[in-house]
């Protein structure tokens, strides 16, 4: 716990801890229960299964009550509103354009998936099967291919990825494919919760369909042109989110230990993620060290120019339909993003993320769903569910990687969860502006190893593989190259 005296701190929460399970299973996400174990599982992991990189270290179990008193903690207070110019405000990343906390949410989006773990009781990961292929394959965008998947697809161009309404004006902006209802026929429809993400979305849809066009001009045969638009398609996207995205969060100094100084030869060290038969995905990463992009958010964002700074999420339960950038329903007129205010375009001066810290902006204070009180808080989602899935302490997880740090450096007293511990370590030793070393590690080598374990992957496929596409620095295709390509900018 910090040890800063307010609501709740100053106590050792390591010292209210009880061992037992939570009862009464309750389901996230709508789906049924999982199978929950009283035990942390220690059995090999097959393709498609959460699991454990740390499974010798013991499970820290604090008091429901401690981590209400942690998450109020988290919260700091009425945030300002986002305004695209280049004045920081209070808590602002000067290093990170905001696009990348919602290209985090597409990545994890494409990773992982787990309808069913119940916050209630303790998981064994074992049993929680990801509903995501664990490899970079875009499989939220391209569901099983054009033919399993055929409502993902244009018909009159059965090659190219459906988009809904494609006027692309101001007023009526590109928008995905939508039913009766409104909600959105995509492989994955957590890419619609809010609207940045539903244009995310859509700028990778734009960005297949241009590497379909780019192959034809090059007299691509017909017959494989698919295949190759999808694996040209995928290469680059694996290739932003490791010299790109990784870049940014977790540093040069930890990637390039784990890459071996070389990163063009793309063979990573792996010292803390392994596997047996086939890579898992660890609930250190799912459900604490990837989770730090909760942090990252503003309170506000413009999509544009000509609007003014809207909520990410629904202020009420009932809400204007205006005032907000939560999805499931149509793009509105005059939704239309502009891509230079999220990423660093030709100049431009984009919004930027939050810092990596131990503060959590207004809006996930008090989601919007009707559940209990307790469980409209975001920060305490994640405690809770680190809890109920048996995750070590964060002091636990840097001792067994040798990355540890005195309580007193950190501010902390006595034993703290995981995604906490991994937030105050960057907070304190990076100033909010990338990843520790504990948790830029973890993300690293499980991002990396994923796609190390991939066969269809360029790092397992062409290791030294370079991006072909057009880039503004020839070599080096950036997310501003992929959105400039895809005719998005």
């Amino acid at each position: 716990m910090p040890t800063t005296e307010g609501p709740g701190r100053g106590d050792d929460i390591g010292a209210r801890t009880r061992q037992e399970p939570l009862p009464a299973p309750l389901a996230e996400h709508g789906g049924g229960a999982s199978r929950g174990l009283d035990h942390v599982d220690t059995s090999t992991h097959d393709s498609g299964r959460f699991g454990r990189m740390f499974p010798s270290l013991p499970p820290f179990l604090p008091e429901p009550a401690a981590l209400e008193a942690l998450a109020a903690s988290m919260f700091p207070g009425p945030a300002l509103p986002s305004t695209p110019t280049a004045a920081l405000e209070p808590g602002d990343n000067p290093d990170l354009p905001a696009g990348y906390t919602y290209l985090g949410q597409f990545v994890d989006h494409d990773v992982t998936f787990d309808p069913v773990s119940s916050l209630q009781r303790q998981n064994d990961p074992s049993g929680l099967r990801s509903f995501r292929t664990p490899r970079f394959d875009l499989d939220s965008l391209y569901g099983s291919g054009p033919t399993p998947s055929p409502h993902l697809y244009d018909q009159t161009d059965p090659v190219k990825l459906l988009i809904g309404r494609n006027t692309g004006t101001d007023q009526e902006p590109l928008d995905l494919p939508r039913n009766h209802q409104g909600r959105a026929v995509v492989a994955d429809p957590r890419d619609d919760i809010h609207f940045i993400l539903t244009h995310l979305h859509l700028a990778f849809i734009g960005f297949h369909n241009a590497v379909v066009d780019h192959l034809r001009a090059q007299a691509r045969p017909p017959d494989d042109l698919f295949i190759e638009a999808q694996r040209v398609t995928r290469w680059h996207y694996q290739w932003v989110v490791v010299h790109d995205y990784l870049g940014r969060l977790v540093g040069a100094d930890v990637l390039d230990d784990i890459l071996g100084g070389d990163r063009r030869a793309h063979c990573p060290e792996l010292r803390f993620y392994r596997w047996e038969g086939a890579p898992f995905i660890p609930v250190e990463f799912s459900a604490a060290a990837f989770r730090f992009g909760h942090s990252q958010v503003r309170a506000r964002y413009v999509l544009n120019r000509a609007g003014r700074p809207v909520h990410i999420l629904m202020p009420s339960l009932t809400p204007d339909p205006l005032e907000h950038l939560g999805g499931f329903r149509p793009l509105p007129r005059g939704f239309g993003i502009e891509w230079d205010l999220y990423f660093a375009i030709d100049g431009s001066t984009p919004q930027h993320s939050r810092r990596i810290d131990t503060k959590i902006t207004g809006p996930f204070v008090q989601l919007p769903v009707v559940v209990d009180r307790r469980r409209r808080s975001l920060a305490l989602l994640n405690l809770l569910r680190g809890r109920a899935l048996g995750l070590p302490s964060g002091q636990a997880v840097a001792e067994a990687m040798g990355t540890s740090r005195p309580d007193a450096e950190l501010g902390l007293s006595g034993e703290t969860p995981l995604w906490y511990w991994l937030l105050r370590e960057a907070e304190v030793l990076h100033e909010g502006r990338r990843l520790g070393p504990t948790a830029g590690r973890i993300v690293a080598e499980v991002l990396l190893g994923m796609l190390a374990a991939d066969p269809a992957s360029f790092v397992h496929a062409s290791p030294t593989w370079i991006p072909s596409l057009p880039a503004e620095e020839p070599g080096r295709f950036t997310m501003t190259d992929l959105l400039r390509f895809a005719g998005a900018t």
